[in-house]
């Protein structure tokens, strides 16, 4: 009986002694795992940091080549390294906007017009040494990047929400105008496929950074002719040069079967698309860069001409951004709210200087001096819109 009751006290204090021996094992392999995993996240957000900086590090070699042809007059040295500087921007870009949205957006507002200066026959020297020096500026702000934690704020957080709202509707009614787009040019019917072409442009422009974020997207929906490769150029402007050069419908039907499954696409992708603060108001400075960079120069529609329809909308959904913060800037800062709201205004009453009967006039009828105008009141804005950031950081 003792020999049992022993055993059995034995047993027992081995139990109790080995449970928490047990527990502690436990315990130190899970802490382990979550110290493991905090490591390897660490590492993996030091390998995306030296892969930004490396390829940045790159841009700035190709950029010294090209300082360097300017600084010798070279036109085929810059044309040469302005391409590669753009071709390797095009490779990178991607992952610049997905984490440094605002920055992102800093670097493509010089880049840009850069990329087109120098496909032109005879380049401006001058204009690309001031875009130069300030894409040298830009690409130091990069190479220093550090991604920052959002303010998740109910403020903030509301203020994405309207405008997430604001963006499934505008997705919605380009499915919708484009399907009558698309019907008229299967149908053959030339009016009607002008009239809808510029209804359903309407839509994409107001939401054009969200499309650009998918990065496969908007070149298949949205670009011009020489943007891609010609074997793969499809989308609105092919069947626009269709439309008013070639003044024939014959033979687009196959581009606006894809043209319907590509908007369809993208609706679905903005469903699912989670929005940051910080994207939100990246994505309304890169509508007012896009109108003054290819809207106010008239390249965007080149055989249409409707580039007012395309720079009034790309206004449109800047606002629409405006709108969903005005709360918090009028909260935070009343006085930028109110310059905002004075710039808008200005912008809004210049560009309806130029509609008649409440249509657009084509590009081409407006002067230079309207034109100048017009950029100069785009750019202002877009300066001050920039300043929104700093209550998303």
């Amino acid at each position: 009986m003792f020999l049992s009751k022993k055993i059995t006290y034995t047993a027992l204090t081995l139990s109790l002694l080995t449970v928490p021996a047990l527990g502690a094992c436990s315990n130190s392999t899970t802490s382990s795992a979550q110290n493991d995993t905090k490591q390897t996240a660490s590492q993996e957000k030091e390998s995306k940091q030296d892969t930004l900086k490396n390829n940045v590090k790159k841009m700035q070699i190709t950029l010294n080549k090209l300082q360097s042809g300017l600084e010798k007059q070279d036109q085929k040295q810059i044309k040469e390294y302005g391409k590669e500087l753009y071709n390797q921007w095009l490779s990178y870009e991607n992952n610049i906007r997905e984490k440094y949205p605002l920055l992102y957006t800093d670097t493509e507002k010089y880049i840009l017009p850069l990329s087109t200066e120098i496909e032109k026959g005879s380049i401006d020297q001058k204009k690309v040494q001031e875009l130069s020096v300030q894409l040298d500026r830009s690409f130091a702000n990069l190479k220093d990047a550090k991604e920052t934690a959002t303010k998740t704020s109910e403020a903030l957080k509301k203020a994405v929400n309207n405008y997430k709202t604001y963006v499934n509707d505008q997705t919605e009614q380009l499915v919708k105008t484009t399907t009558t787009f698309t019907d008229a040019v299967n149908a053959g019917d030339l009016e009607k496929a002008k009239t809808s072409y510029a209804e359903a442009r309407v839509y994409y422009e107001r939401i054009e950074p969200i499309a650009e974020s998918f990065g496969d997207l908007d070149p298949k929906i949205d670009a011009r002719e020489g943007d891609v490769d010609n074997s793969e150029w499809g989308g609105f402007h092919r069947i626009e040069k269709a439309i008013w050069k070639d003044s024939s419908l014959k033979g687009m039907s196959q581009y606006a079967t894809q043209l319907n499954k590509d908007v369809q696409d993208l609706q679905q992708r903005v469903k699912e698309v989670k929005l940051e603060p910080t994207q939100v108001v990246a994505g309304s400075m890169e509508l007012l860069n896009e109108a003054a960079i290819s809207k106010v120069t008239g390249e965007e529609e080149r055989y249409s001409h409707i580039d007012l329809v395309d720079l009034a909308s790309n206004v449109e959904g800047s606002l629409a951004v405006y709108h969903a913060v005005l709360p918090i800037l009028n909260e935070k800062s009343p006085d930028l709210s109110e310059q905002l709201d004075k710039e808008f205004t200005q912008l809004t009453a210049t560009l309806g200087k130029y509609q008649k009967n409440g249509t657009y006039l084509p590009y081409t009828e407006l002067t230079k001096e309207q034109i100048r105008e017009l950029s100069q009141q785009l750019n202002t804005l877009s300066e001050s819109m920039a300043q929104t950031a700093e209550i998303f950081q």
